[in-house]
């Protein structure tokens, strides 16, 4: 793992099987754990791979611009965490955009 909190062995093991974060496009997640890594893809290519373990199961993302907020949710989680106010977990708004050139792409958004 490059970079995670509260993300369990469990949660490492039921991410093999995760759920593209494209499916929960609008949803409001509560993230109990979150963390960024590295795999392989098909071709043995090394890919960053966002993971979140909610409420609504393990979703795993390759969107830079989705791991980029990650990066952020997992800083705020750590703080909440230090400060013993991260409770259950937070809740997080995955929210599909289209770029200028028509292309979609993921951001999350603390609430």
């Amino acid at each position: 793992m490059k970079k995670a909190i509260n993300f369990t062995k469990k949660d490492e093991v039921n991410s093999v099987s995760a759920t593209p974060l494209q499916k929960a496009g609008d949803d409001i997640l509560l993230v109990t754990g979150a963390a960024i890594t590295e795999r392989p893809d098909e071709n043995g290519e090394v890919k960053e791979v966002g993971l979140l373990a909610t409420d609504h199961g393990t979703f795993s993302s390759i969107s830079a611009t989705a791991i980029k907020g990650l990066d952020g949710i997992i800083d705020y989680m750590t703080d909440l965490q230090a400060n013993d106010e991260l409770g259950e977990g937070i809740q997080v708004r995955v929210v599909k955009n289209k770029s200028n050139a028509g292309r979609e792409f993921l951001t999350l958004q603390i609430l």
